[in-house]
């Protein structure tokens, strides 16, 4: 988008006056890796012993890293958090599908080998 090269360029030429009067030689975007959510992703993989995530954060990772870094950083130390009450809103649980029923069921009744 144009408008926001302009913008990000107006921007960061009032930060550094080295910069006034010159264009950037190359205008390019990326993928900033966001969850459905817009929610981070912090925690541990379910069904693991040492799978961590901490990524999703957006544009705001750049704000969020010493917090990211602290919990994950409790996380791995002491099995737990303790700067927040819980990560259960952020943990990757939230995107698994729940594991499916064992067995076979004629409507509501259960039949055949239930294991």
């Amino acid at each position: 988008n144009p408008d926001r090269v302009a913008a990000a360029v107006a921007s960061f030429q009032g930060m550094a006056p080295f910069a006034r009067g010159q264009t950037p030689k190359i205008e390019q975007a990326c993928m900033r890796p966001c969850a459905p959510d817009a929610m981070p992703v912090l925690g541990l993989v379910p069904g693991t012993a040492n799978v961590v995530c901490a990524y999703g954060h957006n544009c705001w990772g750049i704000l969020w890293a010493p917090v990211t870094g602290l919990l994950i950083s409790e996380l791995i130390a002491d099995g737990s958090v303790k700067a927040i009450p819980s990560l259960d809103p952020f943990s990757p649980r939230r995107f698994m599908r729940r594991a499916p029923k064992r067995g076979r069921a004629k409507g509501e009744e259960r039949v055949g080998e239930q294991w």
